[in-house]
């Protein structure tokens, strides 16, 4: 669409940004780019995906509903000023922020987009044959590698000039395995805010501890059904603090009476060891960026401290409407679909115990590993959490591998009840999130260990 440099498209967002006078109403426009390769490689396909560039433009103003409009041809930007209303008196209902000027682009160790597809497909056709012909119990491997980079340019009428060019990598290894009538499998997988350098990190002695994750749940039993004790890793934790939690502090549910937290900002909701953010500036996850698509610079939102809900997720509008402070969470998939507040990294911060210990404290109890489904009720509260699979822990001691685990219950009795969180280090994972079925953006979540007290788990 557009083969103007950077500083060109600049030039042109500004003249049309200061055409709207920010003391009578806000403005904003929005340029946003898509380059992206999917291959997905199983027994009897190897497809292969390229968008080479898809772009558009979109800009919007608040006259007391936000009002936008969405280009595909750079050629006609004259037209917003013919289609968005020019108004006055409107533009303290969107509260002001300084301008400020960001010029970024995320340098990879070896840029994707360098690398030519046939020396991908080797590297990805190699992996598949070690992992599809380590055992013959592997009846089937499934790989799934996608690169994409966006580029997002944005003008408004504070003074902000910002661009950010962010790539994006993640590979999925799925090695389903078979004996007898029984079918399982493990996954992996790989992902960062970076370059095709990851797949270094796939020697051969990774690929066979990844085939023999698989093979093991050949010996998984089914799990208990009850209350117990349980302890999550990271990516269960992740999608606690995500699915179950995070969705119901998005402010826009909140200012329509669709979130069971809405009454209970300043209020006790978590263990008082727990510590809940979400934080879209870390480096190198999926969820991270340097601006969101309001032009917020991404800030380090604490949404729960020390067991207090402390903060919602904002965009700018909620943010103005409930007098909270954005730390970047206002975000769209692309120029042709709305804002809303959106999480961007969302993860249980470490505290002060020792993994074994947290271990050896429990008689008759469940861990559980490799985080498989998350549902959300922000309405409800409901929390149903399922792990691909898990283990008995019996006397202090994990003993039998377990099959899919789910818990379930309410999501605040989940979070009084934790009792432990390990000392090791923030892990998040990647993913998409969509509004519902749509919107999708991509994000992380994580954590360390956690332990809560009892919580009902069933066969996932």
């Amino acid at each position: 669409m557009i083969d103007q440099s950077y500083s060109q498209i600049f030039a042109s967002f500004e003249e049309v940004s200061n055409s709207f006078n920010r003391n009578n109403q806000y403005f904003d426009i929005l340029y946003d780019s898509l380059s992206a390769l999917y291959i997905n490689i199983d027994p009897s396909t190897e497809d292969i995906s390229v968008i080479s560039k898809t772009s558009g433009v979109v800009a919007r103003t608040f006259d007391g509903t936000w009002k936008e409009i969405a280009l595909t041809d750079f050629s006609n930007l004259s037209t917003i000023e013919e289609k968005l209303p020019k108004v006055v008196n409107k533009g303290e209902e969107i509260a002001e922020f300084k301008g400020w000027t960001l010029n970024k682009e995320l340098k990879t160790k070896i840029d994707p987009q360098e690398v030519p597809i046939e020396e991908k497909l080797k590297k990805i056709r190699h992996i598949f044959n070690f992992v599809q012909n380590y055992d013959k119990r592997i009846a089937m491997c499934q790989l799934k590698y996608l690169e994409t980079q966006i580029t997002r340019i944005f003008v408004n009428n504070e003074g902000s000039q910002l661009r950010q060019v962010i790539p994006r990598l993640r590979f999925f290894i799925f090695p389903i395995v078979k004996e007898g009538i029984k079918v399982d499998f493990d996954h992996f997988i790989i992902e960062g805010e970076a370059g095709f350098e990851l797949f270094d990190e796939l020697s051969d002695s990774k690929l066979e501890q990844i085939a023999t994750n698989s093979l093991e749940m050949l010996k998984a039993k089914k799990p208990p059904a009850g209350k117990f004790p349980v302890i999550v890793d990271p990516g269960m934790a992740g999608t606690i603090a995500h699915e179950s939690f995070g969705h119901g502090l998005e402010a826009d549910q909140v200012l329509r009476g669709r979130s069971y937290l809405k009454e209970k900002l300043n209020k006790k909701v978590a263990s008082e060891i727990c510590v809940i953010c979400d934080t879209p500036n870390l480096e190198n996850q999926i969820g991270s960026y340097y601006f969101d698509d309001e032009g917020i610079k991404a800030g380090k939102n604490i949404l729960v401290e020390n067991g207090i809900l402390k903060n919602f997720i904002y965009d700018r509008r909620s943010a103005s409407v409930l007098n909270g402070a954005p730390q970047g969470n206002g975000r769209r998939e692309s120029y042709a679909h709305v804002i809303h507040p959106r999480m961007s990294n969302t993860y249980f911060e470490p505290a002060d115990y020792d993994l074994e210990e947290m271990i050896a404290e429990i008689k008759e109890g469940i861990m559980c590993n490799h985080s498989y489904f998350g549902m959300e009720d922000p309405i409800g509260g409901a929390l149903q959490v399922t792990s691909k699979k898990g283990y008995l822990i019996e006397n202090g001691e994990k003993t039998q591998i377990l099959r899919a685990i789910t818990l379930s219950g309410l999501v605040l009795e989940v979070l009084q009840n934790i009792d432990a969180i390990s000392k090791e280090p923030t892990e998040l994972h990647g993913g998409t999130c969509g509004k519902g079925n749509a919107d999708n953006v991509p994000v992380s979540d994580g954590g360390s260990y956690v332990r809560c007290k009892e919580v009902l788990i069933s066969p996932g």
